[in-house]
């Protein structure tokens, strides 16, 4: 019995050192290239780069390059089927094959410069007011932004006009 224990309990221990072989890469071009991206909070480089990442979810990317108009929208990224759970329990951990997973994100940014509307007055003590009542945490509502799916090997274009975050 202890001779059957001891190779299985092996073995279990041994599974956390194998670790997750999976590559998850974000592949942000532009048209054209050069364009600083800004992913989340965080500047990641310039147009052509490759970002690896660790979960999915909901990303915000800004993408800004002098002479052109700044865009930022939210990128879905998805899972694919064999890193969903419990599946990826055997695709990760137990079978670590070693598979890939690249989003492409690709934007084509739009020529000029937006001249920023003046505020009206009535606009500027409207917001003051709302800001003086939100208190120290400020207002708890967010500019509306577009949701835009990764695909795998396929470019996700966003539509409509982005502002400077």
């Amino acid at each position: 019995m202890a001779s059957r224990v001891l190779p299985i309990a092996l073995s279990l221990a041994l599974v956390p050192l194998a670790g997750c072989a999976a590559e998850r890469v974000l592949v942000f071009t532009s048209e054209p290239p050069g364009a600083s991206v800004r992913l989340d909070d965080e500047v990641v480089g310039t147009t052509p780069c490759d970002v690896p990442f660790l979960h999915y979810g909901t990303r915000r990317v800004t993408y800004y390059l002098e002479g052109y108009r700044t865009r930022s929208f939210l990128v879905d990224v998805r899972a694919p089927w064999y890193a969903r759970f419990p599946i990826d329990i055997v695709s990760e951990v137990l079978l670590p094959i070693g598979w890939k997973d690249h989003k492409r994100i690709h934007v084509a940014l739009e020529s000029g410069l937006v001249e920023p509307d003046l505020p009206t007055q009535r606009s500027v003590l409207d917001r003051a007011e709302a800001l003086r009542r939100a208190g120290p945490n400020g207002p708890r509502q967010l500019p509306p932004v577009e949701t835009v799916p990764a695909l795998p090997d396929a470019p996700a274009h966003a539509t409509g006009s982005g502002g400077a975050p």
